[in-house]
């Protein structure tokens, strides 16, 4: 799953229920089993307009004991009718959360029972309907399911942990006029013309957990396209089509790639993408991946700034790693999403080529030190674990591994894990056991330091230069705090030495905390590059003189290796006197991400001298106009520190601009550059056309900063029901920040508690525990008592800080 927080820091969904339908223990232990699900047999009547199921559920089971007379299912807010077996009726109990089968006799795990539970629900969690109202009356007649975590079991009654796989069929009846996809082969639709209802049959015949059945319906027109014999459906919108084929065009070549690289043909009867509303981002649900359509497929100026194949390749990489093996409990979660986001960059090194590749994994290296630095070190392997963490951190220590045992070792270890384990629920062990099998490696140390344990190791580096002895004393100290949770990190790492001569590389073995390795060096090197090819999840401390970092900014071959010393120089007092370099890069680099980077380092240069200012605001002027749109966005954002009527000529085109995103850093640097004018700039773009709202979003905000009063009220008619989403996000941002003390704000905060939308609720919610008062925290504690409120978790948070705020302010009183 990509949830559409992702998009900034991966966050994942929660992944603990705090309800009573999990049994399992604090640590995150899978529920001991009963019983082996073989089979779901579902038939829904699914009414749009009651929001409303009626079903009908046989689910085949095989006994796991001796002796079997109780079957426990996951079933919340269920009106349960009947539960049979065979044409025999069932004695039953229910609780909130569990549906309890009393069986006839004992059975044994010799026996196949099948049990048929007849219910009707209207529920609010795992399945969704969505339909035209007051508010939004364009808004699509969609009903969709979410089954991650564990949510499936609000509409339908099964066993709802992920360490079970069964097979699956869905039966839908729907209004006439929509489509229905789930899991699996279209086996059939049936048509009632005289009740006005079509009836799909799908049917998934390999094994996956629960949380993976889905369905989705709505209008929509199916695209379609071939793999070989693998048919790849695409489910858009009769009104977007031509988008939606640009969104979706690569995804054959993903599946090829994704084929031969894994050497597991992709297992499923289809491949379908289904375009949702008012989604979390991405969902992998086996052979039907459901998609937010904002996110999924943006408009021809927005592909400028950003292309939805990340998300693309990311789910794909799912029916793999996720689907085909599954994590046996949320504590190994890192096997679906780690894999999925190490697979996105490996398709996009094939595709856009090596730098690339090698620039998202440095931003995820970036985001698996943040995580740690940020918030909390924690084992990859944890309850709990940050979304950072099994995201692109995993993903970076996938990234080592591969270094760590070479292309040829760590692919056929990849082959045989998923291999050895197909349409099993595995867990982290399954995954190292496997590795060691297919390779005779011992890697116990390797998960020990990397996964079961946090943290990350800090080399402080430097190195001398022998002439007699022709070699080079390499220091290497890990300065990272080490307690039982991180210790000193046992890791290869490849040395580049570059003389006169040409370059080397050596691999050294760090096994100690402070080590000097000795390299042979014939001539004074030109550059020494630690951790060459940037494999490492790091930080870097590595002290080198100005002249060395100019010359691997413009001689290093990995972009990473340019992108470092950029940083290194920009924050030395010499990188002042060095704006050529950064000029140089920001106009020549042969990578986008190199000439961005320059762009933005300049920002932490402190240049004293008109000449070389000049000189920068030349290449920042050109940079401007680099064909790559997060170039000219980083140039056009650097000028705001620069007045001048060319600076404003180049701002008043960067307002014209293609790219949504260099407008909206043209509209920023406008109320830094003039001030007098930036009012009218700003205002003039309000309600400007824009994919996901970006301009008029940019617009209002700093408007606000230039006028907070003004703000105020254009955000509070911004974040009303009835307003595009984005624009509601962007405007209760700016009531956060200028109206914390206006009590019309903190009324309409109050307003939002009962907002349908459940993101603007919880954040209202979060926000009221900054700005409410004591009548405040009585409204809350309504919502922090609702267990089955998503707000629920926040509103305790937020009383909790309202009164700590109050007994602060009391104590002041009192002194």
């Amino acid at each position: 799953m990509k949830s559409l927080v992702l998009a900034i820091l991966f966050l994942v969904p929660s992944l603990v229920c705090s309800q009573e339908i999990l049994s399992f223990q604090e640590n995150g232990e899978a529920p001991n089993r009963d019983y082996d699900v073989l089979h779901y047999n579902i038939y829904v009547t699914l009414d749009e307009v009651q929001k409303s199921v009626s079903g009908n559920v046989t689910i085949t089971l095989t006994p796991l004991l001796a002796s079997l007379n109780t079957v426990e299912l996951h079933a919340t807010k269920m009106n349960i009718k009947s539960v049979t077996l065979g044409k025999k009726a069932l004695q039953f109990d229910t609780t909130a959360h569990r549906l309890i089968v009393h069986l006839d006799k004992q059975y044994s795990w010799k026996d196949t029972v099948n049990l048929s539970v007849g219910y009707y629900c209207t529920p609010d969690r795992g399945l969704t309907f969505l339909s035209p109202d007051s508010g939004y009356p364009d808004k699509r007649w969609q009903i969709w399911s979410q089954g991650e975590d564990t949510t499936n079991h609000y509409w339908f009654p099964c066993y709802d942990f992920p360490n079970d796989k069964a097979s699956s069929e869905l039966t839908a009846t729907v209004n006439r006029k929509f489509v229905v996809v789930s899991n699996g082969k279209l086996v059939g639709v049936k048509e009632d013309r005289k009740k006005g209802t079509k009836t799909y049959h799908w049917k998934q015949s390999t094994p996956h957990v629960a949380y993976l059945i889905m369905v989705a319906v709505g209008e929509y027109t199916i695209l379609h396209d071939k793999l070989g014999k693998l048919p790849l459906e695409f489910y858009a919108y009769p009104d977007d089509t031509s988008d939606a084929r640009i969104t979706f065009r690569e995804t054959a070549s993903m599946i090829r790639f994704f084929n031969e690289k894994i050497g597991f043909a992709f297992p499923w009867d289809k491949y379908a993408q289904i375009l949702l509303q008012d989604f979390l981002g991405g969902m992998e649900n086996t052979s039907a991946t459901t998609l937010l359509d904002y996110w999924a497929v943006p408009d021809v100026r927005s592909r400028l700034d950003d292309s939805p194949s990340s998300l693309i390749a990311h789910e794909l990489a799912h029916q793999w790693w996720g689907d085909v093996v599954t994590c046996k409990d949320w504590r190994h979660i890192w096997l679906n999403e780690s894999f999925a986001s190490y697979f996105d960059p490996l398709y996009h090194e094939y595709s856009l080529g090596r730098d690339e590749f090698d620039y998202r994994m440095y931003g995820s290296q970036q985001a698996g030190i943040h995580v740690d630095t940020a918030r909390e070190r924690r084992p990859i392997v944890s309850m709990n674990s940050y979304g950072e963490n099994v995201y692109p951190r995993g993903a970076s220590v996938l990234h080592m591994l591969r270094f760590l045992l070479g292309e040829d070792l760590f692919w056929k270890s990849i082959n045989h894990y998923i291999t050895k384990y197909q349409f099993q629920c595995v867990e982290t062990d399954d995954f190292k056991n496997a590795i060691e099998e297919a390779t005779g490696q011992n890697l116990y140390w390797f998960f020990d330091e990397w996964v079961y344990k946090g943290g990350h190791p800090i080399f402080e580096v430097s190195y001398t230069w022998n002439d007699s002895a022709k070699s080079i004393g390499l220091r290497v100290k890990q300065t990272q705090t080490m307690d039982s949770l991180t210790g000193v990190f046992r890791m290869p790492v490849n040395i580049g030495i570059t003389t006169a001569s040409g370059p080397a590389t050596h691999r050294v073995n760090i096994l100690t905390g402070d080590t000097t390795f000795v390299l042979p060096s014939p001539e004074k090197p030109l550059m020494v590059i630690f951790d060459q090819g940037n494999w490492l999840l790091k930080e870097l401390k590595f002290r080198k003189p100005a002249e060395e970092l100019a010359y691997q900014i413009s001689h290093a071959e990995n972009p990473i290796a340019r992108i470092r010393p950029l940083q290194a120089l920009a924050a030395m007092p010499e990188g002042a006197q060095l704006v050529s370099v950064f000029a140089d890069r920001m106009i020549n680099d042969p990578f986008y991400a190199v000439r961005r980077e320059a762009v933005d380092q300049t920002d932490r240069l402190e240049i004293g001298n008109d000449s070389l200012k000049n000189l920068l605001k030349a290449a920042l002027i050109r940079a401007s106009g680099d064909e790559k749109a997060g170039v000219r966005a980083a140039a056009i954002s650097a000028l705001r520190k620069y007045k001048g009527d060319d600076v404003i000529h180049v701002l008043r085109t960067a307002l014209k601009d293609s790219s949504y995103n260099v407008i909206s850093q043209a509209l920023r640097s406008y109320a830094k550059v003039d001030s007098v004018g930036a009012l009218a700039v700003e205002k003039e773009y309000l309600g400007y056309p824009s994919h996901r709202n970006s301009v008029h979003n940019t617009a209002l905000s700093v408007l606000a900063s230039l006028d907070s009063v003004q703000g105020i009220d254009l955000a509070l008619a911004d974040a009303r029901y009835g307003m595009p989403v984005t624009s509601r996000y962007t405007a209760l941002g700016v009531l956060s920040r200028y109206g914390k003390t206006n009590p019309d704000v903190r009324a309409f905060y109050e307003s939002l508690i009962a907002d349908k939308n459940n993101g603007i609720r919880n954040a209202a919610v979060r926000t009221l525990g900054t700005i409410g008062d004591e009548s405040t925290a009585t409204l809350l504690q309504t919502i922090a008592e609702d267990a089955e409120n998503v707000a629920s978790g926040t509103a305790k948070q937020s009383i909790e800080k309202i009164k700590k705020r109050l007994e602060e302010k009391a104590k002041e009183a009192t002194r």
